[in-house]
């Protein structure tokens, strides 16, 4: 191993791919530690797909909106410089869609790793020491309070008359006239 590889939190150096030491930010690299190739996955084809028609298109749609505006409509001017941003912004979705690892983050990260078997408090230490998909905690800080896992904790006062109150609201009849 080379001075300047990097080890990522499955053991491993990091091979292939972009950027220093061939880390690529949000997900698997190329030929990486996952053993496949991000940029011919189903996902990544169709996305592919989707970046050849809407970059295109958005330059179409600002070209004809330049048209617009030279024959003396103001308002084509502005809608001109839009469309480039939105073949931007179709970009930068396309470079997460084929980074992101669907099975790493979100909601089926976090089933994967409870199938796994770690428990809430152990996924949201994970989260926050960093370990996961290149940077993406899976789950946020203080995780394991979503899942339950701070249930033998005393219920706040405050908090019990709060929801009390909702429940009384929740049990009236909804209707604009009840006042």
């Amino acid at each position: 191993m080379t001075p300047d590889a990097v080890v990522p939190a499955s053991g491993g150096p990091v091979t292939g791919g972009q950027g220093a030491g061939g880390l690529v930010a949000g997900g698997p690299v190329a030929g990486g530690p996952g053993g496949r190739d991000i940029w011919w996955t189903r996902r990544a084809v169709l996305a592919h797909v989707a970046l050849v028609i809407w970059v295109p298109g958005c330059a179409v749609a600002a070209w004809w909106q330049v048209g617009i505006a030279l024959g003396g409509d103001s308002l084509g001017w502005v809608y001109s410089v839009m469309w480039p941003c939105f073949a931007v912004f179709g970009t930068i979705f396309w470079w997460f869609l084929v980074h992101d690892d669907p099975d790493t983050l979100g909601a089926r990260g976090l089933r994967r790793q409870l199938e796994a078997g770690l428990e809430p408090a152990e996924l949201g230490a994970q989260a926050r020491a960093g370990c996961g998909n290149a940077g993406h905690a899976s789950i946020p800080d203080g995780g394991g309070d979503l899942l339950g896992a701070n249930e033998s904790e005393e219920e706040d006062p405050e908090l019990a008359a709060y929801n009390a109150y909702l429940a009384q609201l929740a049990g009236k009849e909804k209707s604009w006239r009840a006042r």
